[in-house]
């Protein structure tokens, strides 16, 4: 992991000037992103209130692209997704069923990105998808 870029300024302080600014508070350290700025929204799921991401979200958070979870769903790689948006009102397309919007976790998410560094999936050549698959079918958190 590269280091922080704020450790290069040491022990300076966060203001210019030689005297703290009468009317600022404290500063508060800042929290990591760990989900590389995707957006999260919070869905009341059996009486209690759930963060969950999209799977455009999530894509964004793993570094990857919708249609790659997509496309791990239905190879068997990982489970279904658990969780569905709010259908919408209307149909969209004729012919269709309307379903929500696949919904995951920051469990599930957090466990993706762990399989991805375990299992070394940023090579696209890696012998290690077996071993993800089987890993992601019997430990995917609910």
């Amino acid at each position: 992991m590269a280091p922080d870029p704020l450790d290069m300024l040491g022990d300076l302080p966060d203001w210019p000037g030689s005297r703290p600014p009468k009317n600022r508070t404290k500063s508060v350290p800042v929290a990591l992103d760990t989900t590389n700025g995707a957006r999260s929204k919070m869905y009341r799921i059996n009486g209690e209130d759930i963060e969950m991401f999209s799977i455009g979200e999530a894509a964004r958070a793993l570094g990857r692209t919708a249609s790659t979870l997509r496309m791990w769903e239905n190879q068997g790689w990982i489970p279904r997704a658990t969780y569905r948006s709010p259908a919408p009102r209307k149909n969209q397309l004729p012919g269709k069923v309307p379903k929500g919007r696949r919904l995951y976790s920051r469990a599930q998410v957090e466990f993706l990105k762990d399989c991805i560094v375990r299992f070394n999936l940023d090579n696209k050549n890696s012998e290690h998808w077996e071993a993800f698959k089987t890993y992601a079918i019997t430990h995917w958190p609910k």
